[in-house]
């Protein structure tokens, strides 16, 4: 169980009911939140680990099954790298149940801000580049917040702790 944390103009376009109740997630990546990226004419939605910042795109098409796009593209991202086939499925066996909830820390839509800015940089630069070329480079990218590690270390370390 986790939370799906989207920003105002997100929870507009959903218009779905959002929990109130705080839970504790149990997935070893967290919450995700989950905002609107535009690039000139590309709709897209980015959604990003709170806890290790490890982020994936997603074409925006329909609203209704943008949770379970965000799934496969995430067991995509993972198994591009590297991680054992067992531990994908433990994390995204948590993630099937969801709730969808108001963002809550400002540090965590900062950091959203700083990668969906390497995102749009990235599809501008290479307009060819896949959802999954682009969450990779993402995984690349150091942030302040996580001490200027890279996502991808976060994340293996995160789920590697949880699920072995």
């Amino acid at each position: 169980m986790y939370t799906v944390r989207c920003t105002r103009k997100l929870l507009r376009r959903m218009g779905t009911d959002i929990s109130h109740e705080e839970l504790v997630p149990s997935t070893a990546l967290g919450d995700w939140y989950a905002n609107q990226l535009n690039v000139g004419s590309i709709r897209l939605v980015h959604f990003m680990s709170d806890r290790s910042l490890l982020s994936v795109i997603v074409p925006f098409k329909t609203i209704k099954t943008v949770t379970e796009r965000h799934l496969v593209a995430l067991r995509d991202l993972l198994e591009a790298l590297g991680l054992d086939p067992s531990t994908i499925d433990a994390e995204l066996n948590e993630m099937h149940s969801h709730r969808i909830g108001k963002t809550q820390s400002r540090s965590a839509l900062g950091s959203m801000r700083d990668l969906a800015l390497n995102a749009w940089w990235i599809i501008e630069s290479n307009p060819q580049a896949s959802m999954l070329e682009i969450a990779y480079q993402l995984a690349e990218v150091p942030c302040g917040p996580l001490g200027m590690a890279y996502p991808r270390e976060v994340a293996a370390a995160l789920l590697v702790e949880r699920h072995d």
